[in-house]
């Protein structure tokens, strides 16, 4: 049970509401609504990660679930298994990325593999070795890569927060994807 109310939209400012709306009510939204000064700029910085039409929809979700995994994140894993399979990721992959060494053998190569590698050393070590990260930026570029860097930042340190409020994981509810800034999912 969460640590901290959540806020009913109807008490949230007017762009605030709107925005946790947009995104389905969901409790990690109405949790974090308590920080007001900063939760609408936070929520803009959420949808450019979930829009961004340079890091491919499926490669996100990859990072995202390895993200959960290793910060041991219920809320995110709960979301997300749902996300990722909209976007292509099959449950075997699921649970591949979802456990200690199975994503190394599982069906990743590549681009996948050495992103998951990335992942799994910046969080396990707070660093990355040169080849890996020489071998993600020359197959993915300079944008690509950071914009994988800022979805393990967005993501780990969203659950932080989302385990230190032990958010509960709706009943109901999984994030919709946002619409990309072109209109297209």
């Amino acid at each position: 049970m969460t640590r901290i109310a959540y806020r009913d939209p109807e008490d949230m400012s007017g762009r605030a509401r709107e925005l946790t709306r947009a995104r389905g009510n969901l409790n990690v939204y109405r949790a974090l609504a308590n920080a007001d000064h900063v939760f609408t700029g936070w929520m803009l910085a959420g949808d450019a990660a979930l829009t961004s039409k340079t890091l491919p929809l499926r490669l996100r979700e990859l990072v995202v679930l390895r993200t959960a995994y290793l910060m041991d994140c219920p809320y995110e894993l709960g979301q997300h298994r749902d996300v990722a399979r909209t976007v292509g990721v099959d449950g075997d992959d699921i649970e591949a990325i979802l456990s200690q060494s199975d994503w190394r053998t599982g069906h990743f190569e590549g681009v996948e593999l050495a992103v998951l590698t990335l992942t799994t050393e910046l969080l396990t070590t707070r660093t990355v070795s040169e080849e890996v990260f020489d071998e993600v930026h020359n197959a993915l570029g300079s944008e690509v890569t950071v914009e994988v860097l800022m979805v393990i930042n967005r993501y780990s340190g969203l659950a932080l927060m989302l385990n230190a409020l032990d958010v509960d994981l709706d009943d109901s509810a999984r994030l919709p994807i946002p619409q990309t800034r072109h209109g297209e999912s």
